[in-house]
């Protein structure tokens, strides 16, 4: 018993259209996931900048403390941790590009890497069988 091509057709745009459904919806998933990744890794390097701000700040308050009482005034201790201040910002403003590029480049990191998943999107387009899988159950 044969099909009649129009019969088929209509059969191959049903599967064509779910195949293009399911193809998005991985690609809206995938997003989904790097985009946490990476909201993520922003939160925690605001935390971790956070952290890190008020630690130097009182590590500061303690030099310029130490550094008044070492030379016998308040004023030239704190000017001393002024001037590392000043020396800080200095280095951070002549590696501006250097910085960003670091930056860039772990936030590209973060999007292209797909540790968890050992890159299986890249195994399910390898696919021969045509039908797309999440783990063991058929799409």
């Amino acid at each position: 018993m044969e099909k009649d091509p129009g019969q088929l057709f209509r059969e191959l745009k049903d599967d064509i259209t779910a195949y293009a459904e399911v193809k998005f919806e991985l690609f809206k998933l995938s997003a989904y996931e790097r985009f946490g990744k990476v909201a993520g890794l922003l939160s925690y390097g605001l935390v971790l900048m956070f952290l890190a701000f008020f630690a130097l700040l009182f590590i500061f308050l303690s030099a310029g403390f130490f550094l008044g009482d070492l030379f016998g005034s308040l004023g030239i201790g704190f000017g001393c941790v002024a001037v590392l201040y000043l020396i800080i910002i200095a280095l951070v403003f002549f590696n501006k590009k250097r910085i960003q590029d670091k930056v860039l480049n772990e936030v590209i990191d973060a999007l292209t890497t797909n540790e968890e998943n050992g890159n299986d999107t890249k195994k399910q387009e390898a696919d021969t069988a045509g039908e797309t899988t999440i783990g063991e159950a058929p799409l």
